[in-house]
């Protein structure tokens, strides 16, 4: 099951996310919180509005009238993001894309890039998506086949990296080791139609960017 979340972050280019929304082709759709403001402008109706409803307009809340509501309080351990992907997950989930997760507010967002570790743990394919950047977490060996020339970013977030090896890319590793004191991965461009990174130890944050 394809599942596209909304949060209540950034949302500059309406044409971008019409275009993805389209080619994505989600069979579920979660809001979290106000990110139900977003998915009301670009007219398309949830499956579930998830979270204290502390940002959804009394507007989009009329729009959304016949939609499932999951209210929580305001003092809550979890944010209304992470509801939604503990939804997600519930529903039996295969693959989610979360947008709005990045914004001016920089510990919302790196809070967002942290949950999609609960994706990771449980085996689901999950990114962060918006107009300039593909994130995504990975911990062991993947394939990718991104187009030629695309910008690629590879930075440990759980400790060392150890083992690692990277091939298809203007700047290849192998058997190397990657430290948060040292962001050498940022800012590679693939140079092959099939890109394969391996590691053995840690875990990656792996941002495709573009300008």
């Amino acid at each position: 099951m394809r599942v596209i979340i909304f949060t209540n972050g950034e949302y500059k280019n309406k044409d971008f996310y019409e275009e993805y929304l389209r080619e994505f082709k989600a069979d579920y759709l979660i809001c979290a919180d106000g990110g139900a403001n977003y998915a009301r402008e670009l007219n398309i109706k949830p499956n579930i509005i998830i979270g204290d409803m502390d940002s959804i307009t009394a507007e989009t809340k009329l729009f959304f009238k016949e939609t499932s509501f999951e209210c929580y309080p305001t003092k809550k351990d979890q944010t209304d993001t992470e509801l939604a992907i503990f939804h997600a997950i519930e529903i039996g989930a295969t693959e989610v894309v979360i947008l709005g997760g990045l914004g001016s507010r920089m510990d919302h967002s790196l809070g967002n890039i942290y949950l999609l570790k609960r994706f990771l743990d449980v085996g689901i394919a999950a990114e962060i998506v918006n107009e300039n950047n593909r994130i995504r977490l990975i911990r062991e060996t993947t394939s990718f086949h991104f187009p030629i020339g695309s910008t690629v970013s590879i930075l440990p977030i759980d400790g060392n990296v150890e083992g690692l090896t990277i091939s298809g890319f203007e700047y290849p590793i192998t058997a190397g080791q990657m430290t948060i004191d040292k962001p050498y991965g940022i800012s590679n461009v693939t140079n092959n139609n099939t890109q394969q990174i391996v590691l053995s130890k840690g875990m990656l944050l792996l941002i495709i960017s573009k300008d």
